[in-house]
């Protein structure tokens, strides 16, 4: 999947049901070429985002559960034991 299929999709924190903000951008490890985080705002969703660091909030890539047509759902799977 490219990031920019999952740039500008809402994020949701699975387990609390809450909003987070949009996909804005990325961390890439350049050896690998693998994203390592998102960078999520706040903000709401245009064309220009005037975003603060402070809007920011940056998701590992493990912390993602689902990424579905419109969303990221953030929240670790539960798991049956």
């Amino acid at each position: 999947m490219r990031f920019s299929e999952i740039q500008k999709k809402e994020v949701i924190d699975s387990t609390k049901g809450t909003f987070l903000g949009y996909v804005q951008d990325a961390t890439i490890d350049v050896a690998n070429g693998k994203v390592e985080l998102l960078h999520v705002n706040a903000g709401e969703r245009g064309f220009f985002f005037d975003s603060k660091q402070n809007d920011l909030t940056k998701i590992r890539l493990q912390d993602i559960s689902i990424i579905g047509k419109d969303i990221v759902l953030v929240g670790k799977k539960k798991t049956k034991e």
